[in-house]
């Protein structure tokens, strides 16, 4: 996948800049900081952090790090008028993201759609993602991406670069990275939303293939992973069971609806279907959903290795069963078709059997407890975001959930 007119970006690695450091730590939080999501279930008060840590730029430009419980840093971009003013929490069009891409007189804009990290597109040749939050270890997109390059996969936006800090530790934890922009990309749900309506599920192959590749190239051997196929034991298995069921509890009881407690023996059940047993394990993606893949003039592209952050750091870890990105595409190509029948567009039980099909028989054989087991605790999943944070979601998961557990409805 190359792009004309886009450069790699430089890894740049900056320690701490004691000067910013103690600016910062005279005048903190920053304006506008305030409480920043950095997941799909928890925010952080900067205000509440310490600043352990400050990248200088340029002048009015930076990054502050502060320390969270656990060993990770809050990561702040920040900015300022001119030299000497208060420091503010950087938006686009203060120019930082064009000065990490290399392009420091670039037009920035920000991605409007919900993400777990702020996304900038700079001179629509490039993306800067800024991480909410770094370490304490390296993360798993940069991980995960420079796997990808070493191996030759090419169904991702060329990965250009990353500015990273050397945290006290040691351990150079990245703050942002870049991609190049693709031009003309299409986001996969609405993509996905279009197909339903048509009533065309061939996109469930195109899917399913794009998600094999992906799946071959994370489990040849690199550099940076050198041995990327490995086993979970009976204990580490046992221990997404149980994450899963108290994902299930916390879905009863923020629902409080009479069918999910009817249906909760039979969801339990599933569940422990996985018990007793060890499962293969490899790189996996993490959080897989049609949102995650783009439409482009060169095809399919993958997005947002950065994994599912409403999981636990064990349940979400670089290598997990291929499984566990399966049922979560799975059960996203079933919430695509819910939505469009809350629409009004008619009964789509045919097209979720359809598309889902087809994408199973492309992606290959899989093992039938573990893809069950991580699709339901997938739809609890998307039941507690939706009693937690978007309410009028809940239909979704419920009506996948009544389809397999009581029929439709």
């Amino acid at each position: 996948m190359v792009l004309v007119g886009v450069t790699p970006i430089e890894v740049q690695s900056y320690g701490t800049d004691a000067g910013l450091l103690d600016e910062l730590r005279a005048s903190w939080p920053p304006a506008g900081a305030g409480s920043t999501p950095v997941d799909g279930y928890r925010s952080t008060d900067v205000a509440a952090l310490d600043v352990v840590g400050a990248v200088r730029l340029t002048d009015r430009l930076g990054v502050a790090l502060a320390a969270e419980p656990g060993g990770s840093f809050a990561v702040v971009p920040v900015a300022r008028e001119e030299y000497g003013g208060p420091w503010r929490r950087a938006r686009p069009g203060d120019g930082l993201s064009a000065f990490v891409a290399g392009a420091p007189v670039a037009s920035e804009r920000p991605i409007g759609v919900d993400q777990t990290h702020e996304s900038v597109v700079v001179g629509e040749r490039a993306i800067v993602k800024w991480l909410r939050r770094a370490g304490p270890g390296p993360s798993r997109a940069s991980i995960l991406l420079a796997h990808l390059a070493e191996v030759g996969f090419d169904r991702i936006p060329a990965p250009l670069g990353s500015l990273a800090w050397e945290s006290p530790s040691g351990v150079s934890l990245s703050l942002a990275l870049g991609d190049a922009y693709l031009p003309g990309a299409r986001d996969g749900w609405e993509r996905l939303v279009e197909c339903c309506e048509a009533g065309d599920a061939s996109v469930g192959r195109r899917l399913g293939e794009l998600v094999a590749g992906l799946h071959r190239a994370l489990a040849l051997p690199s550099s940076v992973i050198e041995q990327p196929i490995g086993s979970a034991g009976r204990e580490e298995v046992g221990r997404w069971r149980a994450e899963a069921e108290a994902t299930l509890d916390d879905a009863v009881g923020l629902t409080a609806d009479p069918r999910l407690t009817a249906w909760a023996p039979a969801i339990r059940a599933v569940l422990g279907s996985v018990d007793a047993r060890s499962a293969v394990i490899q790189p996996v993606h993490g959080d897989l959903h049609v949102g995650q893949v783009l439409e482009w003039s060169g095809g399919l592209a993958v997005i947002d290795f950065d994994g599912n952050p409403t999981l636990s750091e064990a349940a979400n870890s670089v290598r997990q069963p291929r499984e566990r990105d399966v049922a979560q595409m799975l059960t996203s190509l079933d919430l695509v078709g819910r939505v469009i029948e809350e629409r009004g567009g008619g009964d789509r039980s045919g097209w979720i059997a359809d598309v889902r099909a087809g994408f199973l028989d492309a992606t290959g054989p899989a093992d039938e407890a573990l893809l069950a087991a991580f699709a339901v605790e997938q739809e609890c999943r998307e039941l507690v975001y939706a009693a937690r944070f978007l309410p009028r979601w809940r239909y979704a998961p419920m009506a996948a959930l009544g389809a397999r557990f009581n029929g439709p409805g």
